[in-house]
């Protein structure tokens, strides 16, 4: 007798080969996406955190030696403001990308950590009430410790510190300690 087409457990087991190569095939792509969408999550991460870390040295190296007013317009006598409640850094900068005849380039930048979250607010150099720029640059931060002085061996919690920065305008190095995204991270800074 001559066979003619397919038995019914030849069929059965072409469907079964085929439905095992597409739950193998679903089970890859999936992965892969789940994979893309992951490390796609860590470039923005890592993008947040890179540029967070330039604004900042690049204020730091920026920072000009202007004596600061408080918000009554009384002489603050210092130029660097370090570790003074949520408002960690309060200094002043001379801002060349600003184009505006309407101020002057002078520019107080205040870095703040509060929630968990760490922004910078520029305002004018006297007048703390006129907020110019408000930015988030980073969320999730936790254990933010700043530390400020003249050596990397000798830092201290907040500046200025009346035992040992006498006409010293601002610290020679700052120190920067956080955990984002469960990675623990030091940062030392300049302002020479």
């Amino acid at each position: 007798m001559i066979k003619q087409g397919f038995t019914l457990i030849e069929i059965l087991i072409a469907l079964l080969a085929a439905s095992i190569i597409s739950i193998m095939s679903f089970d890859y792509l999936s992965n892969s996406v789940f994979l893309k969408e992951r490390v796609e999550q860590n470039i923005n991460l890592n993008n947040k955190h890179f540029n967070a870390i330039n604004i900042l040295r690049l204020d730091l190296m920026q920072s000009v030696p202007f004596q600061m007013k408080d918000t009554t317009g009384r002489d603050l006598n210092v130029s660097f403001i370090g570790g003074k409640d949520d408002q960690i850094l309060k200094f002043v900068t001379l801002n060349s990308s600003d184009t505006s005849n309407s101020y002057s380039k002078l520019r107080r930048v205040t870095y703040i950590y509060k929630d968990n979250t760490l922004s910078r607010q520029t305002t004018l150099v006297n007048k703390e009430d006129k907020i110019l720029s408000n930015r988030l640059l980073l969320e999730d931060i936790d254990n933010l410790e700043f530390k400020y002085g003249q050596e990397p061996e000798n830092l201290t919690n907040e500046w200025p510190n009346t035992n040992s920065t006498e006409n010293i305008n601002a610290p020679e190095y700052i120190l920067m300690e956080y955990t984002l995204g469960n990675n623990k991270y030091t940062q030392l800074f300049s302002t020479f």
